[in-house]
């Protein structure tokens, strides 16, 4: 979700920040998941979030199962999204692209996947929120039908399981979502009250525009994340309060919003500076935990 920090950056420096901080109201029944980015990939740290989680970010690393990871992460009331990228897609050196990279399918992409699902029948929409397999499909210039092609795959070993895909704000337009795709949503860091940015709501009524049928949902990505770069403008770490606010309060009231997803967990996954929630300030990280007790409980 972040190959673009500077570009990010500018974004976060223009914008102005919202003197917003009011509470958020009770959730509404769509919006079931809130959850972070990177919780079991490498480093499982679900022990640290589980009492205000119930969607658990895994990375598969091996063809192996995870039937173990997946049950002892869904626990309780808990479901996973699970990353299938690394079956599907080589990441290729573009200086045409605006990422850096160009998505194409692996050669092997079919026969990786038949393995690597062989391995993992035990999984069903109990235990999986969510398969995702592309990330920024757009901005990384990945071929739409091969999006479509991938999505017709997963879609056929395991029908009842949601697919989502998750674009850049900048790629939205290069993005077309086939009907077997069934969450949407995309990530533009450094919105500061993303319920009042006239930019940040023409880019998710774009979204919106991409859907195919009325059985879709969205996903709305919010930031937990700190730079060097943010306090050399000037913020604070507490904006991320009314900006976790912000995205709730804006996540509760679209009807179709079904998670709240929050980049990222740990810090230092993307940059040497970055800090991921799990490090950020006490009273930040207390106003995010409310936010995910109200929708995960």
């Amino acid at each position: 979700m972040v190959n673009r920090l500077i570009h990010i950056f500018l974004i976060f420096f223009l914008l102005n920040c919202s003197s917003n901080n009011e509470q958020t109201s009770e959730p509404e029944d769509h919006l079931q998941y809130f959850g972070f980015a990177i919780t079991d990939c490498g480093t499982n740290y679900t022990n640290l979030v589980d009492d205000f989680v119930n969607l658990i970010d895994m990375c598969p690393e091996d063809f192996s199962s995870l039937e173990s990871r997946v049950n002892s992460n869904t626990v309780g009331n808990n479901k996973v999204i699970i990353h299938l990228q690394g079956l599907f897609i080589d990441n290729i050196p573009d200086n045409t692209s605006p990422s850096g990279f160009r998505y194409e399918l692996l050669d092997n992409y079919e026969t990786q996947f038949n393995l690597w699902k062989d391995n993992n029948t035990f999984l069903t929409a109990d235990k999986v929120a969510a398969f995702d397999f592309a990330d920024e499909p757009g901005w990384n210039q990945m071929n739409m039908q091969d999006l479509a092609i991938a999505a017709v795959l997963i879609k056929s070993a395991f029908p009842d399981i949601p697919i989502m895909v998750i674009e850049a704000s900048d790629g939205i337009n290069d993005l077309t979502i086939t009907n077997d795709i069934d969450w949407v949503g995309f990530d533009r860091y450094g919105t500061l009250d993303p319920k009042n940015d006239s930019e940040f709501l023409s880019r998710l009524e774009l979204i919106k525009s991409k859907r195919t049928n009325i059985n879709q949902k969205l996903v709305l990505i919010m930031e937990s994340q700190w730079l060097d770069l943010y306090t050399q403008a000037g913020f604070d770490e507490s904006v991320l309060i009314p900006m976790a606010n912000s995205y709730s309060d804006l996540a509760q009231s679209e009807d179709d919003v079904i998670a709240l997803i929050s980049y990222l967990l740990p810090s230092g996954f993307d940059a040497p500076d970055q800090k991921g929630f799990l490090d950020l300030e006490p009273t930040t990280k207390s106003a995010i935990e409310a936010i995910g007790r109200e929708i995960s409980n």
